[in-house]
Protein backbone atom coordinates (compact mmCIF):
# COMPACT_ATOMS: atom_id res chain seq x y z
CA UNK A 1 0.00 0.00 0.00
CA UNK A 2 1.06 3.58 -0.66
CA UNK A 3 0.04 6.83 1.04
CA UNK A 4 0.18 10.24 -0.60
CA UNK A 5 1.84 12.76 1.70
CA UNK A 6 -0.08 15.58 -0.01
CA UNK A 7 -3.74 14.47 0.08
CA UNK A 8 -3.31 11.38 2.33
CA UNK A 9 -4.93 9.05 -0.22
CA UNK A 10 -4.19 5.36 0.36
CA UNK A 11 -3.54 3.40 -2.83
CA UNK A 12 -3.74 -0.39 -2.70
CA UNK A 13 -1.02 -1.39 -5.13
CA UNK A 14 2.07 -3.57 -4.87
CA UNK A 15 3.99 -1.41 -7.35
CA UNK A 16 4.44 2.29 -6.65
CA UNK A 17 2.10 4.34 -8.89
CA UNK A 18 3.62 7.00 -11.15
CA UNK A 19 1.42 9.63 -9.49
CA UNK A 20 -1.33 9.96 -6.89
CA UNK A 21 -4.64 9.01 -8.53
CA UNK A 22 -6.49 11.61 -6.43
CA UNK A 23 -4.39 14.79 -6.42
CA UNK A 24 -1.97 13.98 -9.25
CA UNK A 25 1.23 14.55 -7.23
CA UNK A 26 4.37 12.80 -8.51
CA UNK A 27 5.46 9.39 -7.22
CA UNK A 28 7.97 11.01 -4.87
CA UNK A 29 5.00 12.12 -2.72
CA UNK A 30 3.92 8.48 -2.27
CA UNK A 31 5.37 6.59 0.67
CA UNK A 32 4.95 2.95 1.74
CA UNK A 33 1.91 2.55 4.00
CA UNK A 34 1.32 -0.21 6.51
CA UNK A 35 -1.59 -0.47 8.90
CA UNK A 36 -0.80 -1.97 12.31
CA UNK A 37 -2.73 -5.18 12.80
CA UNK A 38 -3.81 -5.60 9.15
CA UNK A 39 -1.84 -8.21 7.21
CA UNK A 40 -1.97 -9.70 3.75
CA UNK A 41 -3.11 -8.46 0.35
CA UNK A 42 -6.76 -9.52 0.24
CA UNK A 43 -7.82 -8.04 3.59
CA UNK A 44 -6.90 -4.41 2.74
CA UNK A 45 -8.70 -4.77 -0.60
CA UNK A 46 -11.79 -6.14 1.17
CA UNK A 47 -11.66 -3.23 3.62
CA UNK A 48 -11.52 -0.75 0.72
CA UNK A 49 -14.35 -2.51 -1.16
CA UNK A 50 -16.36 -2.64 2.07
CA UNK A 51 -15.79 1.06 2.66
CA UNK A 52 -17.06 1.92 -0.83
CA UNK A 53 -20.12 -0.34 -0.51
CA UNK A 54 -21.02 0.88 2.99
CA UNK A 55 -20.53 4.53 1.97
CA UNK A 56 -22.84 4.06 -0.99
CA UNK A 57 -25.42 2.26 1.16
CA UNK A 58 -25.24 5.10 3.70
CA UNK A 59 -25.87 7.78 1.08
CA UNK A 60 -28.55 5.76 -0.72
CA UNK A 61 -30.51 5.37 2.53
CA UNK A 62 -30.15 9.09 3.27
CA UNK A 63 -31.66 9.78 -0.17
CA UNK A 64 -34.44 7.26 0.48
CA UNK A 65 -35.19 8.96 3.82
CA UNK A 66 -35.47 12.37 2.14
CA UNK A 67 -37.94 10.92 -0.39
CA UNK A 68 -39.93 9.11 2.30
CA UNK A 69 -40.24 12.42 4.20
CA UNK A 70 -41.45 14.11 1.00
CA UNK A 71 -44.03 11.36 0.52
CA UNK A 72 -45.24 11.76 4.12
CA UNK A 73 -43.91 8.45 5.46
CA UNK A 74 -42.07 9.70 8.54
CA UNK A 75 -41.70 6.27 10.16
CA UNK A 76 -40.14 4.82 7.01
CA UNK A 77 -37.87 7.89 6.73
CA UNK A 78 -36.76 7.34 10.31
CA UNK A 79 -35.89 3.72 9.52
CA UNK A 80 -33.90 4.73 6.44
CA UNK A 81 -31.97 7.28 8.53
CA UNK A 82 -31.28 4.70 11.26
CA UNK A 83 -29.93 2.18 8.75
CA UNK A 84 -27.94 4.94 7.02
CA UNK A 85 -26.31 5.72 10.36
CA UNK A 86 -25.45 2.04 10.84
CA UNK A 87 -23.89 1.87 7.36
CA UNK A 88 -21.93 5.05 8.19
CA UNK A 89 -20.51 3.36 11.28
CA UNK A 90 -19.44 0.38 9.16
CA UNK A 91 -17.80 2.70 6.61
CA UNK A 92 -15.96 4.54 9.39
CA UNK A 93 -14.50 1.32 10.80
CA UNK A 94 -13.43 0.07 7.35
CA UNK A 95 -11.65 3.36 6.59
CA UNK A 96 -10.15 3.52 10.10
CA UNK A 97 -8.73 0.00 9.77
CA UNK A 98 -7.18 0.98 6.42
CA UNK A 99 -5.43 3.87 8.14
CA UNK A 100 -7.52 6.45 6.31
CA UNK A 101 -8.65 8.29 9.46
CA UNK A 102 -5.95 10.34 11.18
CA UNK A 103 -5.94 13.09 13.77
CA UNK A 104 -8.36 15.97 13.11
CA UNK A 105 -5.72 18.38 11.81
CA UNK A 106 -4.47 15.85 9.23
CA UNK A 107 -8.08 14.97 8.33
CA UNK A 108 -8.79 18.67 7.65
CA UNK A 109 -5.63 18.94 5.54
CA UNK A 110 -6.63 15.80 3.61
CA UNK A 111 -10.16 17.10 3.04
CA UNK A 112 -8.76 20.47 1.93
CA UNK A 113 -6.44 18.88 -0.65
CA UNK A 114 -9.18 16.59 -1.96
CA UNK A 115 -11.62 19.48 -2.37
CA UNK A 116 -9.05 21.32 -4.47
CA UNK A 117 -9.36 18.57 -7.09
CA UNK A 118 -12.94 17.43 -6.44
CA UNK A 119 -14.62 19.82 -8.86
CA UNK A 120 -12.27 19.23 -11.79
CA UNK A 121 -14.60 16.74 -13.50
CA UNK A 122 -17.74 18.88 -13.38
CA UNK A 123 -16.99 21.23 -16.30
CA UNK A 124 -16.82 18.23 -18.67
CA UNK A 125 -19.88 16.66 -17.03
CA UNK A 126 -21.81 19.87 -17.72
CA UNK A 127 -20.67 20.03 -21.36
CA UNK A 128 -21.61 16.39 -21.95
CA UNK A 129 -25.01 16.74 -20.25
CA UNK A 130 -25.86 19.82 -22.34
CA UNK A 131 -24.66 18.18 -25.57
CA UNK A 132 -26.95 15.21 -24.86
CA UNK A 133 -29.93 17.45 -24.12
CA UNK A 134 -29.91 16.92 -20.34
CA UNK A 135 -30.21 20.55 -19.21
CA UNK A 136 -31.64 19.65 -15.77
CA UNK A 137 -28.71 17.32 -15.11
CA UNK A 138 -26.29 20.02 -16.29
CA UNK A 139 -27.91 22.43 -13.82
CA UNK A 140 -27.37 20.01 -10.92
CA UNK A 141 -23.76 19.43 -12.03
CA UNK A 142 -23.36 23.21 -12.07
CA UNK A 143 -24.60 23.45 -8.50
CA UNK A 144 -22.15 20.73 -7.46
CA UNK A 145 -19.25 22.45 -9.24
CA UNK A 146 -20.01 25.81 -7.65
CA UNK A 147 -20.52 24.38 -4.15
CA UNK A 148 -17.35 22.26 -4.35
CA UNK A 149 -15.31 25.42 -4.95
CA UNK A 150 -16.26 26.66 -1.48
CA UNK A 151 -15.52 23.45 0.41
CA UNK A 152 -11.74 23.89 0.40
CA UNK A 153 -12.17 27.39 1.85
CA UNK A 154 -14.46 26.00 4.56
CA UNK A 155 -11.88 23.37 5.55
CA UNK A 156 -9.15 25.99 5.61
CA UNK A 157 -11.32 28.22 7.80
CA UNK A 158 -12.21 25.24 10.04
CA UNK A 159 -8.51 24.67 10.67
CA UNK A 160 -8.25 28.31 11.78
CA UNK A 161 -11.32 27.85 14.03
CA UNK A 162 -9.78 24.71 15.53
CA UNK A 163 -6.43 26.36 16.26
CA UNK A 164 -8.19 29.41 17.76
CA UNK A 165 -10.62 27.16 19.69
CA UNK A 166 -13.47 29.13 18.06
CA UNK A 167 -17.04 27.92 17.72
CA UNK A 168 -19.12 28.46 14.58
CA UNK A 169 -22.43 27.31 13.13
CA UNK A 170 -23.00 25.86 9.65
CA UNK A 171 -26.09 26.09 7.47
CA UNK A 172 -26.64 23.84 4.44
CA UNK A 173 -28.89 24.67 1.50
CA UNK A 174 -31.24 21.73 0.93
CA UNK A 175 -31.53 22.60 -2.78
CA UNK A 176 -27.90 22.77 -3.97
CA UNK A 177 -25.79 21.84 -0.90
CA UNK A 178 -24.12 25.23 -0.39
CA UNK A 179 -22.60 25.50 3.11
CA UNK A 180 -22.62 28.83 4.96
CA UNK A 181 -20.11 29.36 7.75
CA UNK A 182 -21.49 31.31 10.73
CA UNK A 183 -24.51 33.06 9.25
CA UNK A 184 -27.86 32.04 7.82
CA UNK A 185 -28.07 33.68 4.38
CA UNK A 186 -31.28 35.38 3.30
CA UNK A 187 -30.78 33.74 -0.07
CA UNK A 188 -28.46 30.98 -1.30
CA UNK A 189 -25.62 32.55 -3.34
CA UNK A 190 -25.48 29.49 -5.60
CA UNK A 191 -29.10 28.60 -6.43
CA UNK A 192 -31.09 31.51 -4.98
CA UNK A 193 -33.08 29.39 -2.52
CA UNK A 194 -34.62 31.36 0.39
CA UNK A 195 -33.40 31.13 4.00
CA UNK A 196 -36.09 28.60 4.96
CA UNK A 197 -34.46 26.07 2.63
CA UNK A 198 -31.33 26.05 4.83
CA UNK A 199 -30.79 23.49 7.58
CA UNK A 200 -28.63 24.23 10.61
CA UNK A 201 -26.09 21.47 11.16
CA UNK A 202 -25.92 20.23 14.75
Amino acid sequence: MWKCTNCHHIELASDKPESCPVCGEDAEKLIPHEVPGVKGIKTPKHLKDGFVAESQAHQRNVAFAIKADMDGYRQVARLFRAIAEAEGIHAFHHLRLLGGVSDTQENLESAFERENVAGNSYPQFIIDANEEGNSQVAKIFGYSRDVERGHAKLYEKALEHMLADADTEYYVCSVCGYVSDGTLPEECPICGAPAEKFRKVV
